[in-house]
């Protein structure tokens, strides 16, 4: 036990302590969306905007069968940190289409989402 201590006081740090620092997400991502329930897919864009330390707000715009625009605004709070990742989570009730729940996983330069609804399913997958 003294020399873990011995080591650890003389400057010595594990690994988890030398881990990357949570990534800033602010500003604009793009990307697709693609629907696993029925193989639709479209462009997506999102501006991530911050809601103090543990939420961003996220504004997706893209397109549904080619040619119907679609917007979507939704707060995305952080669940989790470390190592260069951030966890992000959000659920929306949308009236008759259900609840719009959606988590991600991302870096400095991903973001790999999965949403769902009553009738739907898929992934939003975004770079900078």
């Amino acid at each position: 036990m003294r020399l873990f201590l011995a080591v650890f006081v003389s400057g010595v740090l594990p690994a988890a302590a030398l881990a990357q620092p949570a990534p800033e997400l602010s500003g604009k991502w793009s990307g697709y969306w693609v629907s696993d329930a029925n193989g639709h897919t479209g462009p997506l864009h999102a501006r991530f905007t911050p809601q103090g330390d543990d939420a961003y707000r996220v504004t997706y715009r893209g397109r549904f069968a080619k040619v119907i625009p679609f917007r979507y605004s939704t707060t995305m709070d952080v669940v989790g940190r470390g190592d260069g990742v951030v966890l992000l989570s959000a659920e929306k009730p949308l009236g008759p289409f259900g609840t719009f729940r959606t988590t991600a996983v991302v870096t400095g330069t991903t973001f790999d989402a999965t949403f769902n609804s009553r009738r739907d399913s898929g992934r939003f997958v975004l770079r900078r």
